[in-house]
């Protein structure tokens, strides 16, 4: 079953063919712009600490383009994978239904979570307060003086 998955697999990434085209076109540019940027500050990070030195500048540039091509590819075959697209194209839609609050719910939100996160950071700081005096009195923490 596994070499089946793996010969899918495969196939997929040498295929030409575009999966589903007009469905979830808003994430899936997203996604595949996303692992193309990631693959230019990666090959961009790889010119500059070991490229630059080991090579000419030549065929360092030439390295830096197969990753970047390299990248692109895989970008493209990503989100073309019928199971990956699907993934996404169900998160397109499901996003679509979600119900964003307003500016004003945002904020109350807001500012009751900074009110419950203040009140629980006092709370525990207490409570460590409260623990290392137990330990003290008991001989269990000894602080150097």
């Amino acid at each position: 079953m596994a070499k089946v998955q793996r010969e899918t697999l495969l196939k997929s990434i040498v295929s030409t063919d575009v999966y589903q085209w007009k469905q979830g076109k808003v994430l899936r540019r997203c996604t595949a712009g996303a692992i193309v940027l990631a693959c230019v500050l990666a090959s961009q990070a790889l010119y500059h600490s070991v490229l630059y030195d080991a090579m000419s500048t030549t065929a360092a540039y030439w390295v830096v383009g197969v990753i970047n091509l390299v990248g692109v590819w895989i970008a493209y075959r990503a989100i073309n994978y019928p199971v990956f697209a699907d993934f996404l194209i169900d998160v397109e839609s499901e996003m679509s239904k979600v119900t964003w609050p307003t500016w004003l719910e945002l904020q109350r939100a807001t500012v009751v979570v900074l009110i419950t996160m203040f009140i629980f950071s006092l709370l525990l700081f207490g409570y460590d307060i409260a623990w290392q005096k137990f330990l003290e009195l008991t001989g269990v923490l000894r602080l150097a003086h």
